[in-house]
């Protein structure tokens, strides 16, 4: 019989709860992951450059969606593939910044 682990299991729902907050199915995440190692590197430093610029952050809890403009301006991004990659950027982006350890420390060990 398989362990559950409870705490992970909690940590998934709140996370899954916040995803719905934004439109972002966890279910259809897997979907929108860019194959390519470099692309998913780059969408990995978007959400920390948003994890880390406190105006950027409120502008997307309260827009509920990237700011591509101001990412644009402020950090030289094209418009075209924040929008084509802004749901990956999303979810990386709420696990960095909201408080999933569990979550945090098991993406740090796949991505």
């Amino acid at each position: 019989m398989m362990k559950v682990n409870v705490p992970f299991q909690k940590e998934i729902i709140r996370y899954q709860e916040q995803l719905n907050l934004f439109r972002i199915s966890i279910q259809h995440l897997p979907a929108s992951m860019p194959t390519d190692a470099s692309t998913r590197a780059w969408c990995r430093d978007v959400a920390l450059k948003l994890a880390e610029t406190q105006s950027l952050i409120d502008h997307v809890f309260k827009a509920k969606k990237l700011p591509y403009r101001e990412l644009a301006k402020q950090f030289l991004f094209r418009i075209s593939s924040l929008k084509r990659h802004s749901n990956y950027i999303l979810a990386l982006f709420l696990i960095k910044h909201g408080d999933y350890q569990l979550l945090h420390k098991h993406l740090n060990y796949i991505l």
